[in-house]
């Protein structure tokens, strides 16, 4: 299918090569009645599929679009897992593999719309995940084979918090984000293959991309 205008304008451009290792791009997340909206011109198939769902937007190198479009739905192996950095900022990372290819989307968990995210999958929500082509106006389209059940510790790691303490969070994120680009920071999810390939979808919480940049400028001590 062709990505949809939403889809687009959600993404911009893409953030290039954060270390040399993985291409990193903007994820964007949609709550039910944000996707019900979207995508009232689109094809049938496509509101069935997401209708009533949380949508996660992101994107994947040409080669690993490639290969995902021979991948049966119900084959799509997907991992969640989470995490604490060093400064006690918590993370979950969703990743999609294909051969030596992996997607990740990175979330995290100091935002408020992430924690009403989780919230809704440990209960009744459905989740489909829109993967775009680098290369292309093309995306894909797949159902989440997750479990209600493998959300509730990941919530359990996403406390209420002030808005000072999202911001001393943002201060981080360029540096965590390197760490998730790297190859060996998430195993293979496919048995006799290895990872070489990684593109790394960043949810950005309720700032600007502006301040992103700052906090990336201030990482990289230019």
């Amino acid at each position: 299918m062709n990505k949809p205008a939403f889809y687009q304008e959600s993404q911009g451009s893409r953030l290039g090569a954060i270390n040399e290792q993985a291409t990193h791009y903007f994820a964007r997340l949609m709550t039910p009645p944000e996707v019900a909206v979207a995508t009232q011109r689109q094809p049938p198939e496509v509101r069935q599929k997401t209708e009533g769902h949380w949508v996660l937007c992101g994107d994947v190198s040409g080669p690993m679009f490639k290969l995902l479009q021979k991948v049966p739905s119900k084959q799509f192996q997907t991992r969640l897992t989470a995490f604490n950095s060093s400064s006690g900022f918590a993370y979950c990372v969703l990743t999609h593999q294909v051969e030596r290819h992996q997607h990740r989307f990175l979330l995290g968990l100091t935002d408020p719309a992430v924690r009403t995210f989780l919230e809704s999958m440990t209960t009744t929500g459905k989740l489909t995940f829109m993967l775009g082509d680098d290369d292309g106006n093309n995306a894909l389209l797949f159902e989440s084979p997750l479990l209600p059940n493998m959300f509730m510790p990941v919530l359990a790691m996403a406390p209420e918090v002030n808005l000072e303490t999202q911001r001393t969070a943002l201060s981080e994120l360029p540096c965590v984000q390197a760490v998730i680009g790297n190859p060996l920071q998430v195993p293979s999810l496919l048995e006799g293959y290895s990872v070489q390939y990684v593109s790394v979808s960043l949810l950005l919480p309720g700032f600007s991309v502006e301040q992103y940049e700052a906090a990336i400028y201030k990482a990289s001590g230019v």
